[in-house]
């Protein structure tokens, strides 16, 4: 599938992609499209959901762990609120419950191993199960370069939710806060396809610019997919119990897969346009 123009013999042929779950010519123009493309990538590959099925019972397992130990331990932000788009660069689900830097200062050292060692094994393992699902779809070879990275990303985006609090929008906030989503949608739909250019095995700096670079001329598109997906997050995580499970094994998994569509289409595209 490419960007290009077509003839009406080659877009029938892309439009019959989407039910083998290969990225279809019309998918890559849509929202609507690209999600319907991943979900029958997902049903024609089932193991594609296999890892973040595995995070999200470490995610629940977590979740659990945090509310029956003696650390202090908070509610998620934004699931306590009227509508939230919980959306990160990299794809998470949404864990219940939440554990911020204030919990484990002055604590005894058993207690300070315990609650940062459960952190960076949820991240650890969410983070593998990104990097395989991307990889699976782009049908490349592991990069363990490309896992390191990753993972740096994900410890990032960890340290950054802790100091600034996750993003989120809420109905009582979105007159004043209008003008910051523009902004936060004008960068996040340009570091969208960060993650899965990681997976390839291009250094941080590389994966950025073409990130921006790839992003363009998908702009609507693409901040239809953060605003479904982040609304997603939240909707299944706030279900009782099972929502930081459902969040990241049903989510999470279409989030990496529609990733890897947009820079597979991305690639094969440049590829039959060797002079660009």
């Amino acid at each position: 599938p490419g960007g290009g123009i077509m003839s009406g013999e080659q877009r029938a042929d892309c439009d019959t992609d989407t039910q083998s779950g290969q990225p279809a010519q019309s998918a890559q123009r849509s929202t609507l499209g690209v999600l319907k493309t991943a979900v029958g990538r997902i049903r024609h590959d089932p193991f594609l959901a296999v890892p973040f099925i595995v995070a999200g019972i470490v995610v629940a397992l977590a979740d659990w762990l945090r509310t029956h130990d003696p650390l202090p331990v908070a509610s998620t932000d934004g699931l306590s609120q009227t509508i939230s788009v919980q959306y990160s660069v990299v794809p998470q689900g949404t864990a219940r419950t939440a554990r911020h830097v204030g919990a484990i200062i002055d604590l005894k050292m058993p207690y300070l191993l315990w609650g940062v060692g459960l952190e960076l094994a949820v991240v650890l393992v969410v983070a593998i199960a990104g990097w395989m699902t991307i990889t699976r779809t782009l049908d490349t070879s592991p990069h363990l370069g490309g896992l390191s990275r990753y993972l740096l990303t994900m410890l990032a985006v960890l340290i950054l939710s802790q100091l600034w609090g996750s993003s989120f929008l809420t109905t009582d906030r979105f007159l004043l806060g209008l003008g910051l989503l523009a902004v936060f949608l004008i960068v996040a739909v340009h570091i969208f396809l960060f993650p899965a250019n990681l997976v390839t095995g291009n250094g941080l700096l590389a994966a950025l610019r073409l990130s921006y670079r790839w992003s363009r001329g998908y702009g609507m598109t693409i901040a239809g997919l953060i605003i479904v997906i982040g609304l997603s997050y939240w909707g299944l995580a706030k279900i009782p119990h099972v929502g930081g499970f459902l969040s990241t094994a049903v989510v999470a998994p279409v989030h990496a897969v529609v990733l890897g569509i947009l820079v597979s289409a991305k690639t094969k595209e440049l590829d039959a346009k060797p002079s660009d």
